[in-house]
């Protein structure tokens, strides 16, 4: 089975999925090791995801590749508006993958690295698939559905669980269902910054995650909070401007360094960064995203957040 700790003089080809920047955010100490291991890597990716690396990359190559189309309505995730951008949704991962075949068929590569994204692949060279979700929380009646998420990963040579062996911070989601799946551990951005004490720490802060369609329903839901609140992170709704407003990850990363208290949606990569800073957390899921209600009521049960 290969680590990334095994990876090392090696060319490789990196992609993160666009559906929220949690894929990035989690992709960070993953890189940062492989490039300590004297790897060549290039990342395909959004000018958006790009702007996020190069606040913490210097050495990294980039080339633009093609979001997939997807959009958050406020009303929620429903399955019957999936279903009919399904098409389009295979159309693309087609286009991926003929990309990808077209692209190595002129440059040496030794592993391909794809963090969610299914057609970031192919079979003429190593190829590592990332992800939380072995399995999908999705009713017994969708099986189907199940069926054809673990069809693709099996696609992949290996795959590499961002989640706690022994602790399973992604309960069921994360469960091992290949002798080829290797546990990461939890993947925060976190795990390479400097420490800071649990004392010393006393901001209360709100983080603007998730589509911006449902930001209205942080405010609503911790609304008796906002007096205590300190900073906020991302877009900010109106209402806040005597708040301390921050854009910059980096910028964002002393702030949340020091939070006592994190306010956000439910999304696992802030989960991980929750647990590695060590603060309290309180969170509520996404309307409609079985993943999210998942992991909030997981957390609930596991007295992480509230």
């Amino acid at each position: 089975m290969l680590a990334p700790d095994q990876i090392s003089n090696a060319k490789i080809i990196f992609s993160p999925l666009n559906w929220g920047m949690g894929h990035v955010s989690r992709s960070i100490p993953i890189l940062e090791q492989l490039l300590k291991q004297n790897n060549s890597i290039i990342v395909f990716c959004s000018a958006e995801q790009e702007k996020i690396y190069v606040q913490y990359f210097n050495d990294l190559c980039y080339e633009r590749h093609e979001p997939y189309d997807f959009s958050f309505q406020s009303d929620g995730f429903k399955l019957r508006r999936f279903m009919a951008l399904l098409p389009s949704l295979i159309l693309q991962h087609l286009k991926e993958k003929h990309r990808i075949k077209t692209y190595l068929r002129s440059n040496p590569t030794d592993y391909t690295i794809s963090d969610q994204r299914f057609g970031f692949r192919n079979k003429s060279v190593f190829s590592v698939f990332i992800t939380h979700q072995c399995a999908l929380p999705i009713a017994w009646y969708f099986g189907i559905g199940q069926l054809i998420n673990r069809c693709l990963i099996g696609k992949f040579d290996q795959t590499w669980i961002v989640d706690d062996a022994q602790k399973r911070y992604a309960g069921m989601l994360s469960r091992k269902l290949h002798k080829d799946h290797v546990y990461l551990g939890l993947k925060s951005r976190f795990l390479i910054t400097k420490p800071i004490a649990l004392h010393e720490k006393h901001l209360q802060v709100l983080i603007f995650n998730g589509p911006s369609e449902f930001h209205h329903l942080l405010v609503e839901a911790f609304r008796e909070e906002l007096d205590q609140i300190h900073v906020i992170i991302g877009e900010r709704p109106q209402g806040f401007e005597g708040k301390r407003h921050i854009l910059s990850w980096k910028e964002a990363d002393e702030v949340l360094m020091q939070a006592a208290v994190i306010y956000s949606f439910s999304g696992y990569s802030t989960l991980m960064d929750v647990v590695q800073l060590g603060c309290v957390w309180k969170c509520i899921p996404t309307p409609g995203q079985r993943e999210q209600e998942y992991i909030y009521k997981k957390t609930l049960a596991d007295g992480l957040g509230f």
